[in-house]
């Protein structure tokens, strides 16, 4: 199996953001997580903001948006449908988990769409325990050790 690689977006002018804005702007996608137009340029511009495009050898398989505020970092992982069920969410998950990015931080918290089960799954194999609900989004939340 191969190392997963993060390249993180810095620039508004990075090739790839055509490409991820026509990803979460599929409807299958864009159903459980939608972003606007001035997306990229809200997580180029600001500091506590990390997104990183994820790739298996020379694939591009996903992305993350991590937001760091004091001790808690929150997080949105997008696995492109073509290569889900395949553990890739998953080690991208424990990958945050064991804080390859060097964020510090103590606690990690999802929203999830009580429709999404398949994330809802996915999160608490993680570690991730149910924490709240708001309308449709459920909250889950990782303690680090």
């Amino acid at each position: 199996m191969n190392e997963l690689t993060y390249i993180r977006i810095l620039s508004e002018e990075d090739a790839d953001i055509p490409e991820l804005l026509r990803i979460y702007h599929q409807p299958r996608i864009a159903h459980f997580i939608s972003i606007g137009d001035n997306y990229f340029q809200y997580v180029t511009g600001t500091e506590s903001v990390y997104f990183y495009k994820v790739y298996d050898s020379e694939n591009l398989i996903g992305a993350i948006h991590l937001e760091k505020c004091k001790d808690i970092l929150y997080m949105d992982i997008l696995i492109l449908p073509e290569f889900q069920k395949k553990g890739l969410a998953t080690r991208v998950i424990r990958d945050i988990q064991n804080d390859i990015f060097a964020l510090g931080y103590k606690r990690i918290e999802i929203s999830i769409d009580e429709k999404n089960t398949r994330s809802i799954k996915l999160f608490e194999n993680a570690g991730f325990v149910f924490m709240a609900r708001d309308d449709e989004l459920l909250s889950y939340v990782y303690e680090k050790d």
